[in-house]
């Protein structure tokens, strides 16, 4: 019989920020929490607040970090940073104005977008299976170091990131847009990923 036990992992995307007010395309570039990124961090913190998270991890981007610090506020867990969960690399595109892609590079957001191959990537860049190969391996590290004692594990990442992993992990046919602190949870036991919810914001939109 296995020794292993369920695990767990709850996905966040890091709260509103600058860059996505300004709609610049943020990859690997990094821009503040606005305040209401503040408020959602806060809040989808409220929300998880029943739930008892054995480990913390994030991507060591700025705006990631201080959402899972504004989130387990005042509970006390360590936060793992991994730059394996960073955003998908935007290349040449990384911090420029939808317009201004648009008037550089003509519809490519629209091409890169629409995932219709997973070998795309931005000039320069890096592609879908390549983000995912590196999202794998980090959370393939994280079920290793906790299935033998299970629980839940919370991982604070961003919206490409996610949404990508789940898409091929799930060999789902789309991709599904995460907002700003949605919670995505997927349960890890006997060498079986299940998922059980994608992009959720009634975490983050609680009456608690």
């Amino acid at each position: 019989m296995s020794s292993e036990k369920e695990v767990k992992l709850y996905f966040v995307r890091h709260g509103e920020t600058l860059f996505n007010v300004e709609k610049r395309l943020q990859g690997f570039c990094d821009s503040p929490l606005t305040d209401k990124g503040i408020e959602q961090a806060k809040s989808v913190g409220i929300g998880l607040s029943d739930i008892e998270f054995k480990a913390v991890y994030a991507s060591e981007s700025q705006r990631v970090v201080d959402t899972a610090r504004y989130a387990i506020g005042h509970r006390n867990i360590p936060i793992i940073t991994d730059p394996r969960l960073k955003e998908m690399n935007f290349g040449a595109l990384e911090s420029l104005l939808q317009t201004e892609i648009l008037a550089q590079y003509g519809n490519i957001l629209e091409t890169l977008f629409s995932i219709s191959d997973l070998n795309l990537s931005a000039p320069e860049g890096e592609s879908y299976l390549q983000l995912f190969s590196r999202t794998n391996t980090a959370i393939n590290e994280i079920v290793h170091k906790h299935k033998h004692d299970g629980g839940n594990v919370l991982v604070f990442s961003h919206g490409v990131t996610i949404g990508n992993y789940l898409m091929q992990l799930a060999k789902m046919s789309s991709y599904i847009h995460h907002d700003n602190c949605s919670v995505s949870v997927i349960s890890y036991l006997n060498g079986e990923f299940y998922v059980d919810r994608i992009a959720d914001t009634s975490f983050r939109d609680n009456t608690k």
